[in-house]
């Protein structure tokens, strides 16, 4: 089977696994992550195309925020997936590697970051900021019931936020990027979502001032 029949069933295989998760984490996020990835190998002409798009397409399989009891372990998905369309054990291997440390939550990181890893990785993560960024994340917040915000004078209450979430990850990513395409791309995405939050605040305590106050520089 030739690259562009294996990327075709991998395609199909992506889309079909996706249908229950939030649509911040659906097929259109894989194509986006995938679309960055391609762009950021291109510019810094580092890797392998073929991994980065297998991976980048495979990138959430069995995604911890939506795995269920007795679901097959995501090595185990992707080997069976990989090997069925003639895709060589090296290859399977890296993408293995990729799903397994891509995410943010990952407390554990590989011994050595590929070019491959490295461009995924900051795709996933450009993905994740921005007005796309923000999208996602109040679609999630209200997939999993989160406040919208909660403020200080009510943090009793001891609920998760999406306002909260800016502050715990998401604002953190610009700085996190492996490649310089990226790091440049992430600027622009960072500036959007500071500006986002401080009219968040000017609105939320209207007409008071703002207890927040957002440098945009």
């Amino acid at each position: 089977m030739n690259r562009d029949s294996i990327i075709k069933k991998v395609e199909e295989f992506a889309k079909s696994a996706t249908t229950e998760f939030d649509s911040g984490h659906d097929w259109w996020h894989l194509e986006r992550v995938r679309k960055l990835a391609l762009y950021i190998q291109n510019l810094e002409n580092q890797g392998d195309r073929f991994i980065i798009e297998l991976a980048a397409l495979l990138h959430d399989v069995n995604d911890s925020k939506f795995r269920k009891p007795g679901n097959s372990e995501a090595g185990t998905i992707i080997n069976d997936l990989l090997s069925d369309v003639g895709v060589e054990r090296k290859i399977i291997e890296e993408v293995n590697k990729i799903n397994k440390y891509i995410s943010f939550s990952t407390s554990e990181s590989p011994d050595n970051k590929s070019f491959e890893f490295m461009i995924v990785q900051d795709a996933d993560r450009l993905d994740a900021i921005g007005a796309i960024g923000i999208a996602r994340a109040f679609n999630y917040g209200g997939f999993k019931n989160n406040a919208i915000f909660v403020p200080e004078l009510d943090k009793t209450q001891n609920r998760p936020s999406t306002i909260l979430h800016f502050y715990e990850k998401l604002l953190l990513l610009k700085d996190m990027m492996n490649t310089q395409t990226a790091s440049l791309l992430a600027l622009e995405r960072h500036r959007v979502m500071k500006e986002f939050l401080q009219n968040f605040y000017n609105e939320w305590y209207f007409p008071a001032k703002p207890d927040h106050s957002i440098n945009l520089s």
